[in-house]
């Protein structure tokens, strides 16, 4: 082989032919010295002897000039023992050390501290002593201590006589490569964990013309198209397959309509319901057009989009469930709102719950919702039936299965499973006591895999359903509990107040501003309404009784009763009121309470003290009055017959006027009540012989009594001797109120008209002193008694202190 050949080959190349030459003459050389015995034959080998020397001079010296020309690899020779004894341009330049610092040094300068430790570089001088070669990869010393990744190989150097003089270590610098191998691994790697943990499932690259889709195994099993398939390529209608029927004519139409305009694909849809759980998907991509506007090649990827799809439907359902149970009032089910609006969100056939009897045997359906086309469950079922695993995990609190035919806890059940239309289940129990007393389930017709997002929608479902449910009640009961609250309070005429201490803002109800004179609206305060609306009188006692019960250390009760004056209508009231303090931290912090109107019963407690002294009073005067009728009765009477009578009958009229006064609480009488009362016993059947007539006029109880004994006292005499002693007479009684100077007055008149003549009596009797001072007494004025021939006339006039129709306040 020619030089100029030569040096057109590599540097591996060269060094292999030039090996492979000198191999041969050296061979040559040897036979032919193995013939100079053969002395015959030496003569005419001389000279081809000579030639091959020269030859192999001229090998070597191509050789060592390959070696040193070999600028991309380190070429280094030893001896036997491993020390360098070549060290060539392309070793200097890649392992840092020149020439004259490595010859005489050993060849496992250039490996690792770790090879050197394990013998690496005398292994390999064995290998290719044994093995003609050695090669190796691996990592080897500069001379500033870094390190370069290298491909090796070392092979023994031959003596003349063909026995081993050294070694020849040959190296490349491949550690760009490593690095490039290992970037580009690391990128494929991390393309790999970004497409698993990111939501880009697959990617696609569409041979438009051929019509022909390759895409990965993500791309793949979306579609329900098999990876090695994808990778070989199918055609755009078997994606086109693996949409959702719904989809499929949507999406067709927009991607041939971005082949056709080479404008952005960008559409979400559907996987198709055959290839597994429903998946939704976000596809891009874009058609690019060769030179004459021709479609070629539509590249895109796919990202799946499910979760976040659930997800936005899951925060909608749980909006949607807080404002329907906000808008919904009354006897609104909750709790169905509450399952309906899971149901729909998961897409599954029925979600509901049951109670479980305390033997655990039977579980009774108490409300459901289930999808269109589903059995509803209704009744009581055995839980027994469903498997004896069943149970026991629902002792757990969570029963998650994806398929009732797997799972070890409804396997040995699962043809009852199936016959309720129930594939996959989730169930919640309610475990009191180590036993489940209430069941939540949810089920579904198909196998699913329930995500941990499933689980924890459900149970965020059933927290807010369970405390709304309970806040609603709550807010009914105490809405219930207000109105009967405030229907008691409206009954009792109470009214309430409440004193934020901190903020000095005092509330008040419109009873309570009534109580003092403030029209309702208008602002109040406890320093400029309260206070002032008390009575002056009691202002020191109601302050007294507010500081200490705002004292932290006290009980905080307040029970006092005050008056006041009506802020606008300066009307004296009566109240009474009782509260408590809030104690927080030590600091009073709010004072409430209730007011109530109690003014009529302190005038009830007034007129009934008034009216306590006042009957002690009358019954002293009435005792007087029936000892002076008795003694004056009995003493001038005829016979004992007689008289008993005669007192009888004035009592009787004093007991007439006594329960009219006692209609009136003792304070007064009207006159006409008097009038009828007193001449009851002696008024004829017919009732047209005895009549009276005159205003209302109110008399007090005093005078009451008196008039009252006093038209006894005249009736009895006229029955006896005057106009109603025979069969024609009668009796006129008439009233009036006169002004005279001033002065109003009554004037009353008995007058008998048509009984027998009337003789003026010689003295008087105890019945004509008891009308004249009974009436002189009692009403003052004239009393005047005028036995007239055609009848007796009496008459009173005597100022009165009531005006006509007035009832005395006490």
């Amino acid at each position: 082989m020619s030089e100029s050949e030569i040096f057109n080959l590599t540097a591996e190349e060269r060094l292999a032919a030039l090996r492979r030459e000198n191999e041969d003459l050296r061979l040559r050389l040897s036979r032919l010295q193995d013939a100079e015995d053969r002395r015959a034959e030496i003569a005419n080998h001389d000279r081809e002897i000579a030639n091959l020397r020269r030859a192999l001079h001229r090998s070597e010296a191509r050789y060592r000039l390959i070696v040193e020309s070999a600028v991309d690899y380190a070429i280094i020779a030893t001896d036997l023992d491993g020390t360098v004894t070549t060290w060539n341009e392309a070793a200097e330049a890649t392992l840092g050390w020149s020439a004259e610092q490595m010859i005489g040094r050993p060849i496992k300068t250039i490996f690792t501290r770790e090879d050197v430790a394990n013998g690496i570089h005398e292994r390999e001088m064995r290998l290719s002593l044994t093995e003609g070669k050695a090669r190796d990869e691996r990592w080897h010393l500069r001379a500033n201590g870094s390190r370069f990744f290298a491909s090796g190989e070392m092979m023994p150097l031959l003596d003349d006589d063909e026995q081993p003089a050294g070694f020849l270590k040959i190296l490349r610098d491949r550690t760009q490569e490593v690095l490039e191998r290992k970037e580009l691994d690391a990128s494929r790697e991390r393309l790999r964990l970004a497409l698993d943990a990111s939501a880009i499932v697959g990617t696609f690259d569409w041979d438009v013309p051929a019509d022909i889709l390759f895409a990965d195994q993500r791309f793949a099993a979306i579609f329900g198209i098999g990876e090695a398939t994808a990778r070989q390529g199918v055609s755009v209608a078997a994606f086109l397959d693996g949409i959702h029927p719904e989809d499929r004519a949507r999406v067709g139409a927009k991607l041939e309509a971005a082949v056709a305009s080479a404008d952005i694909f960008a559409e979400e849809f559907r996987s198709a319901p055959a290839h597994g759980q429903i998946r939704w998907i976000f596809a891009r991509g874009r058609c690019f057009h060769d030179a004459t506007g021709r479609p070629q090649r539509f590249p895109g990827a796919i990202v799946d989009i499910t979760a976040e799809k659930e997800r936005n439907r899951r925060q909608a359902a749980l909006l949607k469930l807080g404002d329907d149970m906000m808008r919904e009032s009354g006897t609104t089910d909750y709790s169905r709102l509450a399952l309906s609006i899971l149901g729909e969100t998961l897409g599954v056939s029925r979600v509901g719950y049951a109670t479980i009897d305390r033997s655990g045997r039977y579980a009774t359906v108490v409300n459901e919702w289930c999808e269109e086309g589903t059995a509803p469950l209704r009744g009581r079922y055995e839980i027994g039936l469903f498997g004896e695993h069943f149970l026991p995990a629902l002792r757990k609190g969570l029963l998650v299965v994806e398929d009732v035919f797997e799972a070890s806890e409804t396997a040995d059940a699962a043809d009852e499973w199936a016959a309720l239309s129930v594939r996959s289940l989730v169930n919640i129990a309610v475990v009191e006591g180590g036993e489940p007393r209430l069941i939540f389930y949810v089920h579904s017709s198909r196998i699913r895999r329930w995500s941990d997002e499933d689980i924890a929608f459900i149970r965020e479902i059933l927290a807010r359903s369970w405390t709304y449910t309970r806040r609603r009640r709550a807010e009914i009961a105490l809405k219930e509990t207000e109105t009967r609250l405030r229907l008691a309070q409206e009954a009792a005429e109470i009214g309430t107040f409440d004193y934020d201490l901190r903020t000095g803002v005092l509330i008040w109800d419109d009873r309570c501003r009534a109580m003092f004179g403030v029209s309702p609206g208008e602002p109040i305060s406890y320093e400029e309404v309260f206070l002032p609306g008390l009575h002056p009188e009691d202002r020191a006692r109601v302050e007294e009784a507010v500081a200490q019960a705002i004292d932290p250390d006290s009980s905080g009760d307040y029970d006092v009763t005050y008056r006041t004056i009506g802020i606008e209508d300066g009307a004296l009231r009566h109240v009474h009121a009782s509260g408590q303090t809030i104690v927080e931290n030590g600091e009073t912090v709010r004072f409430v309470g209730a007011v109530r109107d109690v003014t009529e019963e302190k005038l009830a407690e007034g007129r009934q003290q008034l009216l306590t002294r006042e009957l002690q009073h009358r019954v002293k005067n009435t005792l007087a009055m029936v000892t002076a009728i008795a003694n004056q009765t009995l003493r001038r009477a005829p016979s004992v017959e007689e008289g008993l009578a005669a007192f009888s009958a004035r009592v009787s009229a004093l007991a007439k006027a006594h329960d009219i006064l006692t209609e009136t609480s003792w304070t007064a009488a009207p006159i006409a009540d008097i009038v009828e009362q007193s001449l009851l016993t002696h008024r004829p059947a017919k009732g047209e012989r005895m009549g009276w007539s005159g205003p209302k006029v109110m008399l007090t109880a005093r005078q009451s009594l008196s008039l009252s004994l006093a038209l006894h006292e005249l009736a009895t005499n006229a029955a006896k001797y005057g106009a109603l002693s025979n069969d024609d007479g009668r009796v006129a009684i008439v009233w009036s109120v006169d002004t005279q100077a001033g002065t109003r007055c009554l004037r009353l008149q008995w007058r008998e008209i048509g009984g027998p003549p009337v003789v003026a009596p010689t003295r008087k009797g105890f019945g004509s002193r008891l009308i004249q001072q009974s009436l002189s007494a009692e009403f003052g004025g004239n009393i005047v008694l005028d036995y007239q021939t055609t009848g007796l006339i009496c008459s009173i006039d005597a100022p009165i202190t009531f005006d006509e129709g007035e009832w005395p306040a006490g």
